[in-house]
């Protein structure tokens, strides 16, 4: 099965946070896009089906927040992002996993990543929680 590859130019917007899904499911990276992008604070401009891949792009893509999926085929979650913060000590991994494992929490502080949010829940209000970011932004229109 070849590898997805998918990069969004720069964001203009430098309020928006960058966002990398990381997921060997289409179905869960498109609902995931949907989601975040429709909170108006998310761009994702880069989705990976591996963790290879992951690991392969993220100097390039430099997202502030890398969203990675635990259990992959090719590349464990947690091995991809060993190998990210190993490259990129400044990067930012959130782990997901469609279980809320007992291990996850340790596991998280054990390799470095910033937190873990479980699919079900992954939202923007859990990720700007997790990242320490306010609440979402207004809409322009709103806001005036």
């Amino acid at each position: 099965m070849p590898e997805t590859l998918r990069i969004q130019p720069q964001s203009l917007d430098p309020h928006t946070v960058r966002v990398m899904i990381v997921d060997d499911q289409p179905i869960f990276r498109e609902v995931a896009r949907s989601i975040l992008e429709s909170d108006g604070q998310f761009d994702v401009v880069a989705e990976a089906d591996a963790g290879r891949m992951a690991v392969n792009m993220v100097p390039e893509v430099q997202p502030d927040v890398v969203i990675m999926d635990i259990q992959m085929g090719d590349m464990s979650g947690i091995e991809a992002t060993r190998r990210i913060l190993g490259m990129c000590p400044e990067a930012t991994v959130v782990l997901t996993s469609m279980t809320a494992e007992r291990e996850y929490p340790r596991l998280v502080r054990e390799i470095g990543a910033l937190g873990f949010i479980a699919k079900r829940n992954l939202n923007g209000t859990a990720l700007r929680s997790i990242l320490g970011l306010g609440p979402a932004p207004l809409p322009a229109a709103m806001a005036a």
